[in-house]
């Protein structure tokens, strides 16, 4: 600690030097031309900062060792604290007759932080979650073998959740997982929450929840996206009652209420936030040829290399930019063999310096992966689209446009049309297909829009101090089954469970309704650059492969970064200002028309009922909970995982997209 501290000292007293230039005798500096050298010298002392600061995560998550763990907590140090240096310096500017480029990029120097002791509180808080969250063991007595074994979250635990028709091991696992993961955490969670809050406070919002929120430039945020998610809950619940019968036909009566919500156990991952496992029991015609590539990939010998080419070819051919060269030799593509810990986490990196981009990766020769490269390859776009940019404005005009990005080319690729074109699929035009492909895309995203609400506007009334810390938890499950139409397989114990701690995305300090903004923006900006590729037919089949016109309308927006705000690069590229529902519902149309009509021939009750009791689950009233034990087994940081405490404080420091 005492290196960091050195580390401290040294940034502060660099940026001391460069602070004695602009102070006017204790008034405020009106002078903009001294503003702007300002923001010019900020630009060319802090951008190597923060590129050794990537450097460092980069060379610890690649490498997981306490000395490459030191090392990012000392190229840390030095970056907030100049940061924090960098901030006070800029208070001393009058910015209220300044260019509005001017203010805007002082906006994101605008930020106090906690006194020393807290913001080392803060820090080593998150730090300890995310050690906990990826470095716990569950363990049992297998049932079938009678062999002690213990299970990491990646790849056994996800790999068993994702299987489907073993109840038993499915309630084992996420008992195990929630349990051991959330009592842990809950203590460390509830002191996060206060010293975040107070750190929002100090820097002007009401709480952490409106720092949040107000990254997307609006007072009105939590009334958009519930009239966003109103206009989709119709399909929503469409969807849910389709896979509800599905469900009650693999696991029977006793699992199942046909009236009731899903069990968070069965829903194909650990915390039943994409269905997209539970795919092969809800396919409406199984006999129909598959869209499913990875046999062919299997059979033309792709590798991971190909893979990541491939996707690099989609971007080029509409006339965007290549990697970079350096891209193929420093991206980590595939896990490594060498013996090394590493963080698996599909991540794109943006090192700062407008020429070193790269994906973090354990990539496997699966279509699955394959979408995820063009998600990843997406972000490195974005990155390199707005490079030239000053550095506080590297970035998505919000979180949700960078994801949104990533998520459409994704869309395109995984088009039948387009996976014919490369030989990966021979699959003829057929309506029946088309309804396997739009409700494997729908389990992908609609099935998500929920979740992704509740989890934050979960937090946004924690943050504001709305639900008692003893209902914590019974709130949680009662909001996920009033919304979702989801709950837990087993009772939970208000007292020590808080199972949202239990995702990556909530114990390491991220929004999640970056997910729930981006699926709308995604679907928006899909309708428009098929309109550019010249695109006729339903928009589940346009591929804008190819098409240079549509490559020039994404660039248009990828390129102001965050200059302007989201609403003016909306309308670059779109040609107004409103995220809207109706582009994802134009998608989504065929396949709302006929689950309706499915639900109809089979009598199923759109809905469900509500339980009466917040605290009891539903679920367990029906199913004999079989609780084997579990105890949580720490290896010696074996996936530990450095929290990004400087993701608010360093606001331009949003590097690493996922």
């Amino acid at each position: 600690m005492e290196s960091v501290k050195f580390f401290l000292c040294l940034a502060f007293l660099c940026s001391s030097a460069f602070a004695l230039n602009i102070k006017h005798k204790g008034r405020l500096n009106t002078n903009e031309d001294e503003a702007i050298a300002f923001l010019e010298h900020y630009d060319a002392e802090y951008g190597p900062i923060l590129n050794q600061y990537v450097l460092a995560s980069w060379n610890y998550e690649t490498n997981l060792t306490d000395e490459n763990a030191m090392a990012v907590a000392e190229a840390g140090g030095v970056a907030g604290a100049y940061y924090a240096q960098a901030s006070a310096n800029a208070s001393t500017f009058d910015t209220t007759n300044f260019s509005e480029d001017t203010k805007r990029q002082f906006s994101y120097l605008q930020s106090v932080s906690l006194d020393d002791a807290e913001s080392e509180e803060l820090y080593n808080i998150l730090s300890e979650m995310g050690r906990i969250y990826g470095s716990y063991q569950a363990c049992r007595t297998n049932p079938s073998t009678g062999l002690n074994e213990c299970m990491y979250l990646e790849p056994e635990l996800t790999e068993l959740m994702a299987e489907i028709g073993n109840d038993d091991d499915h309630l084992w696992a996420w008992q195990a997982w929630h349990d051991g993961v959330g009592r842990q955490l809950r203590p460390l969670y509830l002191r996060y929450v206060e010293l975040s809050n107070k750190q929002a406070q100090l820097n002007g919002y009401a709480d952490y929840g409106d720092q949040w929120r107000q990254k997307y430039e609006t007072t009105e945020m939590e009334t958009i996206v519930q009239d966003l998610y109103s206009q989709v809950e119709p399909l929503y619940k469409q969807l849910h009652a389709y896979i509800r019968r599905k469900l009650y036909n693999t696991y029977g009566a006793n699992n199942i209420d046909l009236r009731g919500p899903l069990p968070a156990h069965l829903l194909g991952d650990m915390w039943g936030r994409f269905w997209v496992n539970l795919n092969p029991i809800a396919i409406p015609y199984p006999d129909k040829p598959s869209t499913d590539p990875s046999p062919e990939m299997i059979r033309q010998n792709y590798t991971v290399e190909r893979m990541f080419r491939t996707g690099n070819d989609f971007y080029t051919s509409m006339g965007l930019l290549p990697v970079p060269e350096t891209f193929w030799n420093l991206s980590m593509l595939e896990k490594p063999t060498d013996g090394r810990e590493v963080a698996c986490h599909a991540t794109a990196w943006d090192f700062y310096d407008a020429k070193d981009f790269r994906i973090r990766m354990c990539a496997r020769v699966v279509f699955e992966d394959f979408q995820t490269v063009h998600h990843e390859l997406g972000h490195i776009q974005y990155f390199m689209q707005y490079a030239f940019q000053p550095l506080n404005y590297r970035d998505g005009a919000n979180d949700g446009f960078h994801e949104a990005v990533g998520e459409l080319m994704s869309m395109s690729f995984s088009t039948t049309k387009h996976l014919n074109t490369l030989g990966l699929l021979n699959v003829p035009d057929d309506p029946d297909v088309d309804m396997n492909f739009l409700l494997f895309q729908a389990l992908n995203t609609i099935s998500t829009l929920p979740f992704h609400l509740t989890q934050d506007t979960w937090r946004w009334n924690m943050f504001r101090g709305d639900i008692p810390e003893a209902e914590l938890n019974t709130q949680y499950w009662a909001d996920k089954a009033r919304v979702l139409g989801v709950a837990p397989p087993v009772g939970r114990d208000p007292a020590q469970d808080l199972d949202i701690t239990a995702i990556f995305h909530v114990c390491n300090n991220y929004d999640m309704i970056r997910y729930f903004m981006r699926t709308f923006f995604q679907y928006q900006f899909n309708e428009v650059l098929c309109t550019a590729a010249g695109h006729v037919g339903p928009l589940y089949k346009c591929d804008f492969y190819n098409s240079t016109a549509a490559g020039d309308a994404l660039k248009a927006m990828l390129q102001l970064g965050a200059s302007k705000p989201w609403q003016d690069a909306m309308e670059a590229m779109t040609g107004q200002r409103d995220v809207l529902a109706t582009p994802l519902l134009n998608y989504f149309e065929p396949l709302r028309v006929w689950l309706e009509a499915e639900n109809a021939k089979n009598g199923e009750y759109i809905g469900w009922d509500v339980p009466a009791s917040k605290v009891e689950s539903p679920i367990e009233k029906i199913v004999e909970a079989k609780k084997e034990g579990s105890s949580p087994l720490i290896s010696k940081e074996a996936a530990k995982y450095l929290a990004p405490i400087f993701e608010e404080t360093l606001h331009s420091l949003r590097n690493i997209r996922f």
